[in-house]
């Protein structure tokens, strides 16, 4: 029995695989980075251990802030729930890379609520460009098209035609944006959800522009510093990079790089990993 988890800063998407098993379900974001112990076991407690039906004998957890010392916090929080099980903590970009790139060399890039990328060896990463969040980096991801969006709209340079419809869709006002953003938790969270509007108007300029300008910075700032990127696949994974593939599909066909796969979740791609090695 294998039990596989990939967990964003929104959610976390599970799958228990056996002989005669294929469990999935959904929970919310776990990142002990900025989560307590507590925190992190209520969630397992509540939302997780439901589903499971027996103890698994191996348990991959790939997760956003899964780095240092945090691997090691998150498999002992891990192990009080399921002692019987091999534990194993790795970061979202290492699975990412295995699910997109497997045992092949490749860059594996990430494109949900945040963004990341990595240069692949085929077998460990040996190459990232530090994302540094929705505040400094981020390029591409859900939060910052938000954040972009926002902005926009604030500053009123939306066409009166969008900024309408941003309105009568969120009724939000400056005081409640400023305050989600700076003083309540997960302000990627809610800044990330604004790109469901930019995907229901990419018909209008300013939005396709927006997703446009913000890939090719993503491009210029993170996969263009890896070495034979010219030579190698680029994949993608993540909600952000799914829904707008059109979008990333022109860019790789506009600047002849070699376009790989474009996933929305990597767990059944994980799973294959994990049952052929």
């Amino acid at each position: 029995m294998l039990l596989i988890a990939d967990s964003g800063s929104t959610k976390t998407d599970w799958k228990l695989i056996g002989a005669n098993t294929d469990v999935y379900f959904q929970a919310s974001g776990i990142n002990p980075f900025y989560m307590s112990n507590e925190q992190v076991l209520s969630e397992l407690k509540m939302n997780v251990v439901p589903h499971i039906n027996q103890q698994p004998e191996q348990l991959y957890f790939y997760g956003a802030g899964i780095t240092g010392n945090q691997k090691e916090r998150m498999e002992q929080i891990l192990s009080e729930l399921f002692s019987g099980s091999k534990i194993y903590a790795e970061s979202d970009l290492l699975g990412a890379a295995r699910a997109l790139c497997g045992n092949e060399e490749g860059i594996a890039c990430i494109m949900g609520t945040g963004a990341n990328s990595c240069l692949y060896d085929g077998e460990k990463i040996i190459d990232n460009i530090p994302p540094l969040g929705f505040i400094q980096g981020d390029e591409g991801s859900g939060a910052v098209l938000g954040k972009k969006l926002i902005t926009m709209y604030l500053k009123r340079e939306l066409s009166e035609e969008l900024s309408d419809k941003f309105k009568k869709q969120y009724g939000l006002d400056t005081s409640k944006i400023l305050r989600k953003v700076y003083q309540e938790a997960f302000p990627n969270r809610f800044l990330a959800e604004f790109a469901k509007f930019i995907y229901q108007n990419i018909e209008h300029e300013q939005m396709y522009q927006l997703v446009y300008e913000s890939f090719i910075e993503f491009l210029e700032r993170n996969v263009f510093k890896y070495a034979k990127y010219k030579k190698l696949k680029i994949h993608f994974v993540g909600s952000i990079a799914f829904y707008f593939r059109d979008i990333i599909e022109k860019i790789f066909s506009e600047k002849k790089l070699k376009l790989g796969k474009i996933i929305k979740s990597p767990l059944d791609e994980l799973g294959k990993y994990h049952l052929n090695i």
